[in-house]
């Protein structure tokens, strides 16, 4: 049972509201009003007013990350967009806060090369689609990825949650250095509880619909197979093995374990580890494309008797790469987690 200190808000705290996104359960804003302990930008979602949600099992979500070990909380907040603070408005629940999509998640890859959510959907297009859209990833990358993908599974399932609606609209991706951010985390089952409506995305739903149950760890493991398999593919649907298999026979063989319509004998998303840290090893990184050859200047004029000299450009080496420090991470996650606790939210 929780008491009476979950952070709650009042919606009109938080004006003003930037309108950045709606869905067919509710309307996301971006508010610079507050902030999570002052420390991380927040976004707003409110359900519509039709969208019926279970506003005590809202309370519980929010009150889930402060009931955890240091680890596990600090853990979920890097990986997902969970819900950090209720909002009620003229006293009723409305909706809640919760951590923005972090800039790495984030890449120039909307129309027109606009900045938009790195959701896992555009790696499952062919390459033709990547190179237009600047998305470079080979085979190794692809492994790094879905290692990271299963080994965040796995943990949430460790927790008692299980994502449901996995598909590539609600997993963003960080392609530098490999990792995952969910998103739509209130659509997530809580030790067996739902706040929404459990849904599936076309093309992502349970092998036998209307037979076998849903949002649980067997839909996610079967999910998880299709994402592999899909991934390598470049396809959006489909469950074609080639590509996998080219790159590993033991991911193929795990694969067509895990699409199996009986639910009881998939394997689950840690299964996979051994077989991708395995051709992780096997299968090298595509190297880097040289640089293209610098032109060289037009020959400047020098009076008789000198000769003319071509000048050459020199290539400036680009800036090192800021590295994230652990010890400011932590730090953050602590502060933000004590955050949760005490309600601390600053109004700037």
């Amino acid at each position: 049972m929780l008491g009476d200190d979950v952070p709650t808000v009042g919606r009109d705290t938080l004006q003003p509201l930037v309108k950045v996104g709606e869905g067919g359960q509710g309307t996301v804003y971006l508010t610079d009003a507050v902030k999570i302990n002052k420390v991380w930008p927040v976004a707003y979602k409110e359900y519509l007013p039709d969208t019926t949600f279970d506003a005590y099992l809202l309370r519980e979500m929010v009150g889930f990350v402060p009931r955890l070990n240091f680890d596990s909380g600090s853990w979920l907040f890097e990986h997902a967009a969970w819900p950090a603070a209720l909002v009620q408005d003229n006293g009723r629940p409305s909706g809640f806060l919760m951590r923005r999509i972090p800039d790495r998640f984030r890449r120039a890859w909307g129309e027109g090369g606009t900045d938009a959510p790195a959701s896992l959907q555009y790696l499952l297009n062919p390459q033709p689609f990547l190179l237009r859209k600047g998305i470079a990833i080979d085979d190794h990358g692809r492994l790094l990825l879905l290692t990271r993908i299963a080994d965040a599974l796995a943990r949430l399932h460790s927790l008692g949650i299980v994502v449901g609606d996995l598909s590539p609209n609600n997993l963003l991706v960080d392609l530098d250095d490999p990792e995952c951010f969910f998103i739509d985390c209130d659509a997530m089952r809580l030790h067996g509880q739902d706040v929404v409506t459990q849904v599936e995305t076309t093309e992502w739903q349970v092998p036998r619909p209307g037979r076998e149950p849903v949002a649980t760890r067997a839909s996610d493991s079967y999910k998880f197979g299709l994402l592999a398999v899909r991934l390598f593919a470049q396809d959006q649907m489909g469950q074609d093995l080639t590509a996998l298999t080219a790159v590993s026979p033991d991911l193929a063989r795990l694969a067509r374990f895990t699409l199996q319509p009986d639910s009881t004998k998939r394997p689950a998303p840690e299964a996979w580890l051994p077989a991708l840290q395995a051709a992780i090893w096997r299968v090298p990184a595509a190297p880097a494309a040289p640089a293209a050859p610098a032109a060289p200047a037009p020959a400047q004029y020098v009076p008789p008797p000198s000769t003319a000299v071509p000048q050459t450009r020199t290539q400036t080496p680009p800036a090192p790469r800021q590295e994230r420090s652990p010890v400011g991470t932590a730090l953050v996650v602590l502060l933000v987690i004590a955050g949760l606790i005490a309600l601390l939210l600053s109004v700037t």
